[in-house]
């Protein structure tokens, strides 16, 4: 039997029907699946605090619920970061798995806070929203940080777990945790802080629709960290008993407690990160102006230290502008290489290169000009440069002056 469409096969099925695939391919028991425990351990989740049937929403009549789960030494005036183990495939049931029970005394054992909850078919992702109001809402008395939220989401939730801390406007979703899962975004926040853990066992499908995550991820500067269990199956946590799962568990409450109790201030979904990346894909984007106006503000941060920034460096800029070209972004280059001018003013380097730019795009009288203003500066302050570069600069802007005077 052949799937001509597994991927979106995979997009759509359930989390009962997941751990049931998974029961299938290890001869085990769907309701041993549900059943089984994560196989990372602390102490403290046996005397974790958890405040269980907790209404979050009514509808048609019938009520959704949620369990709480306090650390054990939780104090009456505390107020505690939140984790969310998001149910996004819409099931009454996952309270009760113990794979999520585990998970949310791990994080109450890590000094979190933490909530499973109840959704319905065919509307997680409004009762997931529903349920973030309800909590922020309702902080003060439960005694969570409103502004301090993560969200951990795996497997078919994903559909939902993702595009809802994705939304621009929830800032105090502070970092997310993604396991063997993705889903289609069309918005994205950079600065938010976002674990993907892929399993290398898992499907063929669903595997490539991480890999394009991630590379659509790196493209866009988002703030990533992937890890690529390659031994690891769908749903390692509670089937693959062994020390590279345990590490990888620990290393997820880790980031969750590190993103969640940090100082600084929530990440802004409104500010892009400056850098080589973004730049060039603002400028070949018709993003010119908020890219000119990021690189002001970049460069009055790190003009202490500019060698370690590459849009900083003179050849970074250099290259850049080249780049730019090459793609037919005559007007993006010429701005960069500008920059690059009032950058490095008594470079010959970027007066050169700043004539062959005007020279690729038809502004002759411009072009001569940058070119004489390079060989001046070779004459008076070129015998700093090494030698073939200061010959290279003088061949190349002799050349333009030879062939735009005749």
């Amino acid at each position: 039997m052949q799937f001509k469409h597994l991927p979106s096969l995979v997009a759509k099925w359930s989390a009962p029907a997941l751990l049931c695939a998974v029961a299938l391919a290890e001869n085990v028991a769907a309701q041993d699946i549900i059943q089984r425990p994560v196989v990372y351990r602390l102490p403290a989740m046996e005397t974790v605090i958890v405040k269980k049937d907790v209404v979050y929403k009514t509808v048609e009549g019938a009520s959704l619920k949620m369990d709480v789960y306090y650390p054990p030494q939780m104090g009456k005036s505390d107020k505690l970061p939140l984790v969310i183990f998001n149910n996004g495939v819409g099931a009454l049931e996952i309270p009760q798995w113990r794979v999520y029970q585990d998970w949310a005394r791990l994080a109450a054992a890590s000094g979190l806070i933490a909530v499973n909850y109840q959704s319905r078919p065919n509307a997680a992702f409004k009762d997931s929203e529903d349920l973030l109001e309800y909590l922020r809402q309702n902080a003060s008395t439960l005694q969570i940080d409103e502004n301090r939220i993560g969200l951990w989401t795996c497997s078919a939730n994903v559909n939902v777990g993702l595009p809802l801390v994705m939304q621009a406007n929830r800032p105090y979703i502070r970092c997310a945790v993604i396991y063997y899962g993705m889903a289609n975004v069309q918005t994205f926040r950079q600065k938010l802080p976002l674990l993907v853990v892929r399993a290398g066992q898992d499907s063929y499908a669903l595997n490539r629709a991480i890999d394009e995550f991630v590379k659509n991820a790196l493209a866009r500067e988002l703030n990533l960290e992937f890890i690529n269990y390659l031994e690891g199956q769908h749903a390692f946590d509670i089937l693959d008993d062994n020390d590279r799962s345990r590490k990888i568990i620990k290393h997820t409450l880790d980031f969750l407690t590190t993103h969640l109790t940090a100082k600084e201030a929530a990440p802004d979904t409104d500010e892009t990160v400056l850098t080589a990346t973004t730049f060039y894909n603002m400028l070949t984007q018709g993003q010119s102006d908020n890219a000119l106006q990021l690189y002001r503000q970049a460069r009055e941060r790190f003009t202490g230290h500019p060698f370690y920034h590459w849009v900083m460096q003179e050849n970074g800029l250099n290259g850049l502008g080249y780049q730019l070209l090459q793609n037919n972004k005559g007007k993006e280059a010429l701005e960069v290489m500008k920059i690059n001018v009032a950058n490095h003013p008594s470079s010959p380097n970027v007066y050169d290169s700043l004539g062959d730019i005007y020279e690729a795009t038809g502004d002759t009288a411009m072009a001569i000009q940058n070119a004489e203003k390079a060989l001046e500066l070779l004459r008076s302050d070129g015998a700093a440069l090494p030698e073939n570069l200061r010959n290279a600069i003088q061949e190349s802007a002799e050349g333009k002056l030879d062939r735009l005077k005749k």
